[in-house]
């Protein structure tokens, strides 16, 4: 529909209004979308203009929305955080990070975990860890956990202890998969037994680290029978290795039909080094298992259990390992092996 105006202010076909009867302003009219209106008398102000793109009224209509809800939000009253969900309490023992879930049972059903100091012998009750008073074996549990803490980890056989494609790796086992532990004293992937893993950074550098000098036990499964003098042999061997094994052993555990274990104890030794004593007596190592670390052993935990050493248990590790001793480093070589190699062949001789 097309409007045309005369003169007067009135549409063609009319009747013009007297002079009196007209507004102020010349008549307009409000352009809409669909349909126009007549603009009535005292309306003032820009005629709103019909959007010529689509994209454009998007645009503008995104505009109003977040505008509207920046407004309602600043009269919005704050919400509460919600709740914490209970859990049962082995599994409150697991997210504390104090002990496995295999391992929690047994310490709940032995009576030495209190709740809002009241002893609970069921595993399934539910606890809140952020309102309860959680207790294991006299050690107070918060949450979130500490972040230095020493756990002792019973290590499954052919489980790497770093990082492999398609392998699992003993980090799996630990809260917090690679959450900033240290072993203290690798194992092998194919042997098996007790671990120390800590976040402490003291315990970082294997040659400052005050567990390193624990007394260890190994149990090692040979393929044939040992004789005594080979025993003596290895004896020998260890006491010359290092200072620190002055008590150091090689005894007989017990004997098969065809094979038989062997019980090492020393408190310096690397696991190279024990392959290469065994290899020159002839003894070929069928299993490799650690046994003690000071007067842990591995029977305390099942395999892949862990749990987290407590204060008094970590000074008495500390304590039973010898301090009057200080540790000395052998004196550098003159060269490094590569330069002196370099030096004999390249050099010539005067």
């Amino acid at each position: 529909m097309v409007y045309s105006f005369n003169a007067e202010g009135g549409a063609e076909g009319q009747r013009p209004r007297p002079q009196s009867q007209l507004p102020e302003r010349p008549q307009r009219y409000f352009r809409h979308r669909r349909k126009f209106r007549r603009a009535e008398e005292g309306e003032r102000g820009r005629t709103p203009g019909l959007w010529k793109r689509r994209k454009d009224f998007q645009a503008r209509r995104k505009r109003w929305q977040r505008r509207r809800a920046v407004l309602a939000r600043r009269t919005r009253p704050k919400r509460l955080p919600p709740e914490p969900n209970p859990m049962s309490l082995a599994r409150a023992l697991t997210r504390l990070k104090y002990a496995s879930h295999s391992v929690a049972l047994r310490l709940i059903r032995e009576g030495r975990v209190q709740v809002n100091d009241l002893t609970v012998l069921e595993p399934n009750v539910r606890v809140l860890v952020h309102k309860d008073r959680i207790v294991a074996d006299g050690v107070e549990l918060v949450f979130p956990p500490v972040q230095v803490y020493t756990v002792i980890f019973h290590k499954p056989p052919h489980v790497a202890a770093s990082k492999e494609l398609g392998m699992p790796t003993v980090y799996d086992y630990l809260p917090k998969k690679r959450g900033g532990y240290f072993p203290c004293g690798r194992l092998t992937k194919a042997a098996d037994g007790l671990v120390i893993f800590s976040t402490d950074p003291l315990y970082r550098n294997p040659e400052r680290s005050p567990l390193s000098l624990l007394e260890k036990e190994y149990h090692i499964k040979v393929h044939r029978h040992v004789k005594k003098r080979e025993l003596e042999a290895l004896t020998e061997e260890l006491r010359r290795m290092s200072q620190y094994n002055e008590e150091a052993r090689a005894e007989l555990l017990r004997e098969n039909s065809r094979t038989c274990w062997i019980r090492i104890v020393a408190r310096q030794l690397p696991l190279h080094f024990l392959h290469r004593l065994l290899k020159e007596q002839g003894l070929e190592i069928l299993h490799l298992h650690r046994y003690r670390l000071g007067h842990l052993t591995s029977e305390e935990l099942p395999v892949g259990g862990w749990r987290r050493l407590r204060p008094e248990e970590l000074q008495q590790l500390e304590q039973s390992i010898p301090a009057a001793t200080e540790r000395t480093s052998s004196p550098p070589a003159k060269a490094p092996a590569w330069q002196q190699l370099y030096q004999r062949i390249f050099q010539p001789k005067g």
